[in-house]
């Protein structure tokens, strides 16, 4: 399998991973705050916006836009898991 091939595959199954996280998010009610009214579905709209651009990263011809794509996706599963804590 060529190295661009397993790039590849990794970036779907990284994608898929932060897509389920990026989905149950907006599934979630949104709760009025009193000190920053609307930061919520700004955060939510930034995840989509940032989904949506993996996805076309992964789709892309070029090498180094899926690498970047790889190293995207680690880093924001890596904030997802320590905002989970």
């Amino acid at each position: 399998m060529a190295f661009a091939k397993v790039i590849t595959v990794v970036n779907w199954i990284l994608i898929a991973v932060y897509g389920y996280y990026v989905i149950w998010a907006l599934f979630q009610a949104t709760k009025p705050s009193h000190e920053m009214p609307g930061v919520e579905t700004i955060i939510k709209v930034t995840g989509l916006v940032l989904l949506l651009s993996l996805i076309a990263m992964n789709m892309s011809n070029y090498q180094w836009l899926k690498v970047s794509a790889l190293v995207l996706a680690v880093v924001l599963l890596l904030i997802i898991k320590s905002f989970s804590d």
